[in-house]
């Protein structure tokens, strides 16, 4: 059975698109969204490095994470801008990495590979105490290796 890391390592590389927060909490309009796919060695995974950029703001989300395959399952590996500590991330069901009750605040991350060359990284989070909120939609398009 092919798992998601058969599914991003089969088609590294650049993907460009746009994140959009649903909530519109963070501005309307889209940020330009860029994430670069490389392989681990020996297939165990892939490095995702995923910016975003607002023409208002600059750059409003730099994360680096790894997905990786351990004998436990898939995990998620992820540090970024907005908190000081990395986080691990187990799969729950396919695509799926909901945070546990030691991340910094509650968050989840899915991702999603609708057809070969799409990926889509969304982000729910929510301040301690809040209930998640989807607010990154990452929707992005392979262009090139």
């Amino acid at each position: 059975m092919t798992d998601l890391v058969d599914q991003l390592i089969s088609h590294p590389g650049l993907y460009v698109g746009s994140d959009v927060d649903p909530t519109g909490e963070h501005g309307t309009g889209a940020a330009a969204a860029r994430i670069e796919v490389r392989p681990l060695p020996g297939g165990a995974g892939v490095s995702l490095d995923y910016e975003c950029l607002r023409p208002d703001a600059g750059l409003v989300h730099g994360e680096h994470a790894v997905l990786a395959r351990t004998p436990g399952g898939l995990v998620l590996l992820t540090a970024h801008l907005h908190a000081p500590v990395a986080s691990v991330l187990h799969e729950a069901e396919p695509g799926r990495f909901p945070a546990g009750d030691d991340a910094p605040f509650p968050m989840e991350i899915r991702i999603e590979v609708p057809e070969t060359g799409h990926l889509r990284y969304l982000w729910s989070y929510g301040m301690p105490g809040e209930q998640l909120r989807l607010r990154d939609e990452g929707d992005l398009r392979r262009v090139g290796d």
